[in-house]
């Protein structure tokens, strides 16, 4: 049972609105506008839980034009999704992915289905765009027609297994 409970059947609510919103009205201060302080010992509570048909959390800087800083954490599913928003500003596209070890254990970068029947795998889809710029003390791993390559920070494209 909560001590504090906020109950609303108000119906249909704009996209917008919200049933409890919290605000911060000073904006000479960079302040937090919700702090949870817990005072359990053992961990074993959570400090937010969403019960919902399609749990998420979504991020939007609003410094930013659309569809910039646009993010959201969602559960699809057995999946834990961290997804940005697309370049037409109508919906999210999953960045990476996240199984449960009982539904797999996978983990996609840019995939969200594509395992290969596999469990306990990681699943890259291919580049949008390979690199062509050389990257500075370190190097880029990624995916081209299917072959994974690395390319160092002197320009050599090493392909590390073909498609």
């Amino acid at each position: 049972m909560a001590t504090v409970s906020i109950v609303s059947n108000e119906g249909k609510l704009d996209s917008a609105s919200a049933v409890l919103e919290v605000s911060t009205t000073n904006a000479e201060y960079n302040q937090p506008a919700l702090r949870i302080k817990q005072a359990g010992q053992r961990g074993g509570a959570a400090s937010i839980r969403i019960d919902d048909r399609n749990p998420d959390i979504e991020f939007v800087e609003t410094d930013q034009i659309a569809p910039a800083g646009k993010y959201e954490i969602a559960v699809q599913s057995d999946k834990l999704q961290i997804n940005g928003r697309n370049a037409s500003d109508t919906g999210f596209e999953t960045i990476v992915v996240f199984q449960r070890r009982a539904a797999g254990g996978n983990i996609g970068l840019g995939a969200t289905s594509q395992f290969g029947a596999g469990q306990g795998v990681i699943a890259i889809a291919n580049a949008l765009v390979a690199p062509s710029v050389n990257p500075a003390g370190g190097g880029i791993l990624y995916v081209e027609d299917g072959a994974l390559k690395y390319r160092g920070s002197k320009g050599t494209v090493t392909t590390i297994a073909p498609a």
